[in-house]
């Protein structure tokens, strides 16, 4: 009983001593691996995201109109607006109603 009580206390503590020596040893060059690759994942996914915002910016900027196409929009807005008023005058001193097209 006595060899078999020292067997068993051998066994366990090899298995011990191998575990710890095992997760020592994982932990020590395991965690310098994951932590390389944890800077590459994050340094390419920034530099994915910076690429994004950058095309979805100038895109944007893009279909922005530009300064002219705007000038001569609001122009001819207000062209039709003042040829509007002079033909809804002349209608009223002629007599004749307009038809309400506008919705409001």
């Amino acid at each position: 009983m006595h060899t078999a009580l020292v067997i068993v206390i051998t066994a366990v503590s090899t298995s011990l001593m191998t575990v710890a020596i095992g997760g020592w040893m994982l932990r020590r060059f395991w965690q310098r691996e994951l932590e390389h690759r944890l800077r590459q994942l994050h340094d390419d996914i920034g530099r994915t995201v910076e690429t994004r915002v950058r095309r979805a910016v100038a895109e944007s900027l893009q279909d922005a109109p530009k300064p002219s196409d705007v000038i001569r929009e609001t122009t001819w807005k207000a062209a039709k607006s003042g040829s509007d008023l002079i033909t809804d005058g002349v209608n009223v001193l002629l007599g004749k109603w307009r038809r309400q097209t506008d919705d409001y």
